[in-house]
């Protein structure tokens, strides 16, 4: 006999539309009827920031895992993130790179890096959510707190409670909830409901940067389509001379420029950040900008504290709710690695409710855990670089003495160091490469023997003089465009980069 009682639909509900969580939305659907997207933006239909995402008139690019962990939620983002304007280059080839020594040489390879402006993609995935009926989106809404229940095994979220564009608080049931709600998350707050002390590391290094979107020139168009200048680690250096520079390609033929600190001040307007560009390090920086046209004026953040909320250490955490993004694990965004992690996380969630049940106790523990596995990698890449100034603070900040000096020091130079490295050994510029890309830890990279081996070689090798590397051009000349593919083949005994 059938019956006609059918299973009531099951609905999830994501707290912010940022990249991660419309990833997030997406891997739920394996598991959930429809997905609720509660964001607190009225959202752009062009590609132009918002006030939820400050960091969106800065820098963006995907790092590897991101752009795979986002290109497996939503098949054919790459290809639309192209058609949608976005760029591809090959970073050995179309990139011209100042170290501490000046401008390193070119040569084509086989890895390629790809570029957007950060509207750009997330207007790119929301075409996709858009699409699909199953996902919601209610925009100028904004979340206020979590609904649950408590039973003998602990507490239980079932819903948000929301303020609607009126102003009206709307309770909304759900199966399971994940907060995407970025830097801002009330997470921590919501888990003192439940009794739960989130453990939180922080480090603040004082990083600043400020940029400002430009059209590439029209005339004596350069060469390379990414630059970047490596800051001069000498704190006695004058102070653009410490700024790290960069030019990322974005859509409609255009870049945005970028000048970043730790711990000087950054200039904040147009005239100011005009005349400091010409006072940096290299002198084409400057003459780029000054022969391209100004799209936008200039932005300028210091939202850049590295700060990891450790869910993964709390004992029993709530049925029906997790945290992924930037409301788990913050970075300074000069880095590059928040889409990245979270997108990643989104992936971690679709793969883990095929087996388990996103409603059950395990799910949370078992979630937090690959997450902060994953994480531990770029926590690590991102501490590196900015534990050792003298007034980064926070719970990671190293106390004053030798071991912080010689970070501070080292830092840089061991950065250069390993790129160059890479020039002459495809092994390590490989692992590098999946290393930057966080599709590998830095952990397993100072653990390959071949790795290793090959970072000694080239370190005798360098010091006896017998580097066959083509000596740095002075910052103060353009960067050359001269093509060193066959010698750094040879170098590396390999057979010529066919492209």
């Amino acid at each position: 006999m059938s019956s006609n009682v059918h299973s009531p639909q099951r609905r999830a509900v994501v707290i912010g539309s940022s990249i991660g969580g419309m990833c997030a939305a997406r891997a739920l659907l394996g598991r959930f009827d429809a997905v609720t997207i509660i964001e607190a933006d009225t959202l752009p239909t062009s590609p132009v920031g918002r006030r939820g995402t400050p960091q969106a008139w800065h820098n963006h690019f995907l790092l590897g895992a991101g752009r795979e962990a986002i290109e497996s939620l939503f098949p054919g983002f790459t290809d639309r993130l192209m058609a949608n304007g976005g760029c591809v280059i090959d970073p050995a080839w179309d990139a011209a790179n100042c170290l501490l020594d000046g401008w390193a040489s070119r040569s084509r390879s086989n890895m390629r890096m790809y570029f957007a402006s950060r509207p750009m993609m997330e207007l790119t995935v929301r075409e996709f959510v858009s699409a699909d009926p199953a996902i919601t989106i209610l925009q100028g809404a904004r979340v206020d707190d979590l609904l649950s229940r408590q039973d003998a095994n602990g507490y239980a979220v079932t819903g948000v409670r929301y303020r609607d564009g009126d102003g009206q608080l709307v309770d909304l049931e759900a199966d399971f909830v994940v907060d995407a709600g970025g830097r801002g998350s009330r997470a921590s707050a919501w888990m003192k409901q439940f009794g739960i002390e989130l453990e939180e590391l922080t480090l603040d290094a004082k990083v600043s940067y400020s940029s400002r979107w430009y059209k590439w020139p029209t005339e004596d168009l350069p060469w390379y389509r990414f630059l970047t200048t490596f800051p001069d680690p000498n704190p006695g250096a004058p102070d653009p001379h410490q700024y790290l520079c960069s030019v990322f390609p974005i859509e409609n033929d255009s870049f945005i420029a970028v000048m970043g600190s730790w711990g000087l001040d950054m200039p904040t307007d147009n005239e100011s950040y005009e005349a400091a560009s010409r006072a940096t390090r290299t002198n084409e920086f400057g003459r780029l900008l000054a022969a391209a046209e100004p799209l936008s004026d200039v932005h300028h953040t210091r939202s850049t504290r590295n700060i990891w909320r450790r869910f993964d250490r709390i004992d029993a955490p709530p049925r029906g709710f997790l945290a992924l993004g930037d409301a788990v694990c913050a970075f300074n965004p000069i880095y590059a690695q928040g889409m990245s992690c979270a997108s990643t996380g989104a992936v971690m969630v679709r793969d883990l409710s095929a087996s388990l049940d996103p409603g059950s106790a395990e799910f949370p523990k078992k979630f937090y855990a690959r997450q902060a596995e994953f994480l531990k990698g770029a926590w690590a890449l991102a501490l590196s670089r900015d534990a050792g100034y003298p007034q980064a603070t926070g719970s990671e900040a190293l106390p004053d003495g030798f071991r912080k000096r010689i970070m501070r020091k080292t830092t840089w130079p061991i950065f250069q160091f390993v790129s160059q490295a890479c020039w002459a050994d495809e092994v390590i510029h490989t692992h590098f490469d999946r290393v930057y890309n966080l599709q590998e830890t830095v952990f397993e990279l100072l653990k390959n023997p071949r790795v290793l081996a090959g970072l000694t070689r080239y370190g005798v090798t360098s010091a006896l003089g017998l580097s066959k590397m083509p000596p740095a051009v002075a910052p103060t000349l353009p960067p050359p465009d001269t093509d060193y593919t066959e010698l750094r083949d040879q170098v590396r005994g390999r057979e010529p980069v066919r492209v």
